[in-house]
């Protein structure tokens, strides 16, 4: 499962097919083992390998039913009927979710579980004419090993981008990029509280490639209730045009630490960074970055950082 969604990473970053969506989506999640509903919600981005054949990448969130907080990031390849002309179409897409899971050990205490679930969706889409714009009904089935298995029907709204060629249109070169930028915002600790704090961040941020981005931040995350955590992480990320103003990205990569909150089991000072990013170019050298990070750790103290920020480019 891993390798599945690690070659749709790979594939829609590089796919030649101009066609690419964003959808927004939110509706309501049935946890089978325990006859309960919840809400849930998502953000994706889908690009077209051909008519028939497409790739998504998506943010989901499984609401929040008793003891359990679940979300994750999944990658599917999708067959779908008429997708870019008016009126419905249809699809199924298959493939596999990392998923984040907050579990309830009563009596205060908590986990942060992690690990990889395979991922089964139905989709009925409509198009309008002339017009970008769309709305789309999707059905997911995510059944983790060991684990709650859950049923989410989401309508969304969504909007299909100019065609470009997916690449960092904004560079002068093919690999010559530089950013730093300084970023706001707050973390929430993934307990069933949420505790909250300030965090901030610097980042300096390098095109490798003409779809691959390197990146090394500090980060400061403020303080809590269990206890403060700072450190400097480095990620890889994969970058899509959505015209020669908008990008989006998707990275991850280890996040030392050299301070850690208080936690149970192991009190390792490493950490993995997961990142989503979308990144506006206001002018030739400024860009504004919004972005969600979660902070995964093996000693219960995920956090997910939301932040603002703004750069020079040189």
């Amino acid at each position: 499962m891993q390798r599945t969604l690690i070659a749709a990473l790979a594939l829609a970053a590089s796919a030649s097919l101009s066609a690419q969506e964003v959808a927004v989506q939110a509706g309501g999640l049935r946890v089978h083992e325990q006859k309960e509903s919840s809400f849930s919600a998502g953000y994706s981005y889908t690009h077209p390998v051909n008519e028939h054949l497409a790739l998504s990448l998506a943010y989901l969130n499984e609401g929040h039913p008793s003891e359990h907080h679940r979300d994750g990031v999944a990658g599917e390849a999708w067959l779908r009927s008429r997708p870019n002309r008016p009126g419905w179409s249809f699809g199924a897409g298959v493939g596999a979710y990392y998923y984040f899971d907050t579990t309830d050990l009563h009596q205060g205490a908590y986990t942060n579980d992690h690990g990889w679930a395979p991922i089964w969706s139905l989709q009925a889409t409509y198009h309008y004419a002339d017009s970008r714009w769309y709305n789309q009904l999707q059905m997911n089935r995510i059944s983790p090993r060991g684990k709650d298995s859950t049923t989410s029907v989401m309508a969304a709204v969504g909007y299909q981008f100019n065609g470009v060629k997916g690449d960092k249109l904004h560079l002068d070169g093919p690999s010559s990029d530089d950013t730093l930028s300084l970023f706001a915002g707050q973390g929430i600790t993934n307990s069933l509280s949420s505790e909250r704090a300030r965090v901030t961040a610097l980042e300096y941020r390098r095109a490798i490639g003409r779809y691959v981005d390197w990146t090394v931040t500090a980060i400061d995350e403020g303080k809590r209730v269990r206890g403060q955590r700072n450190g400097a992480a480095t990620q890889l990320w994969l970058i899509r045009s959505l015209n020669p103003k908008v990008e989006l990205g998707m990275g991850a990569g280890p996040y030392f630490n050299v301070k850690v909150p208080e936690g149970e089991g192991q009190r390792s000072h490493k950490a993995g960074l997961v990142s989503i990013a979308s990144r506006y170019h206001l002018a030739r050298r400024i860009v504004a970055e919004l972005s969600w990070s979660r902070v995964v750790t093996d000693y219960h103290r995920d956090a997910d950082l939301l932040l603002l920020g703004a750069g020079y480019s040189f």
